[in-house]
């Protein structure tokens, strides 16, 4: 069964699918906790942890499956339903989406559509047009107004239960991630020179840290077109930019005024030199049978508008 999707954001809940209600999420104290457990983790490995080249390795490792998890799976996946895969790959890339440190999937397939539906307006969850600075850069994500998930909104999604399962338990899903890491540095897994410490702040706590930031700058810089370093190839009604620094960080998320264009595309970079890492790898995803029905077309009167043919 397959969901309505209007402009790229799938159809809300529809009578077929039964109400599904709200799932609580964390108090805003637990939030508080675990964003200042990651700097310390930073501050820690950079005090006491000297970084060698395995390490490196690993944190480049890691911090790219946490961001393609957020941006493949918790974005294009689930937010915008760009591209399809089977139930059980479903399942598993959730898995790796919630190592992004972003509460579950659902929660924030919810909030990203409330995102699009009213960008850089009053009822936008993170715009700087409206919010302060820092409220849109992280406050609002700890705000206790945005830590439930209203399932019906993202009916589609909620009525896999082993999603809404996963939204749930999120927090024991990441932190298994951190002791995951801990455990294959302890055994050697990751090289010789890497401990099961060392492994756990620099494989785990820094890319965390700098996921979470990255994303953060796409909700704020990529709202802010005053400030250098970003262009608008299309005049939307709202104020998002292209910001190439950001793409290459967040593995193309960066092209956000062309995603605010045409957000249903499975393509965020537009022409050649938009460059979209999540993208190309969902090529490849697609060529080797794990993903469907992959959208690539972005349409004639939208490459006109934006200056492409």
């Amino acid at each position: 069964m397959r969901t309505n999707v209007t402009n790229g954001i799938p159809g809300r809940r529809q009578a077929r699918y039964p109400m599904y209600g709200i799932q609580a999420g964390e108090p805003s104290w637990i939030f508080k906790l675990r964003v200042a457990e990651r700097h310390v983790g930073v501050v820690l490995a950079l005090l006491f942890v000297p970084l060698n080249v395995q390490l490196a390795i690993l944190l480049l490792v890691s911090y790219g499956v946490r961001v393609w998890g957020l941006e493949a799976v918790f974005h294009r996946l689930f937010a915008h339903r760009s591209y399809r895969v089977g139930r059980f790959g479903q399942f598993v890339f959730a898995l790796i989406g919630i190592q992004c440190g972003q509460r579950g999937p659902l929660w924030w397939s919810a909030k990203h559509r409330d995102h699009h539906s009213c960008t850089d307006t009053k009822d936008d969850p993170h715009s700087p047009a409206v919010q302060s600075f820092l409220r849109a850069y992280m406050g609002w994500f700890g705000a206790p107004e945005n830590a439930s998930t209203n399932l019906d909104t993202v009916a589609d999604l909620a009525r896999y239960p082993e999603l809404r399962w996963l939204n749930r338990w999120y927090l024991p899903v990441f932190y298994g991630g951190a002791a995951a890491v801990f455990v294959l540095g302890h055994v050697g897994a990751f090289g010789t020179h890497i401990t099961g410490t060392s492994a756990l702040l620099w494989g785990f706590y820094v890319p965390s840290f700098l996921q979470i930031h990255s994303i953060a700058m796409i909700n704020t810089l990529g709202h802010m077109p005053r400030w250098l370093g970003g262009y608008r190839r299309f005049e939307t009604a709202d104020r998002s930019v292209n910001r190439p620094v950001l793409a290459l960080m967040t593995f193309g998320a960066g092209w956000h005024n062309n995603h605010h264009r045409y957000p249903s595309a499975a393509r965020a970079g537009f022409t050649w030199y938009e460059f979209d890492l999540t993208y190309y790898s969902l090529v490849l995803l697609e060529f080797l049978g794990m993903v469907q029905e992959l959208r690539r077309t972005i349409p004639d009167e939208v490459r006109r508008e934006g200056g492409l043919d």
